[in-house]
């Protein structure tokens, strides 16, 4: 976007050939596809198939000296 003073003070602010909108466009996309990622990777990182110890498994150690 570009902004330009005449030589009335008025401001007038005109788009430059659609770059914005395209900047935009890729801008969301990109962000898009890097909050896809992250969910991913918290999906994975979560535990899922934890099963509780069934039993005594663990709670006795035997130790010889």
């Amino acid at each position: 976007m570009s902004i330009s003073l005449d030589q009335s003070n008025s401001v007038s602010a005109k788009a430059t050939s659609g770059e914005e909108l395209l900047t935009a466009a890729v801008a969301k996309s990109q962000q898009e596809l890097e909050g896809k990622m992250a969910l991913q990777l918290i999906q994975s990182a979560s535990p899922t198939n934890l099963s509780a110890p069934t039993g005594n498994s663990g709670f006795q150690v035997n130790i010889k000296v």
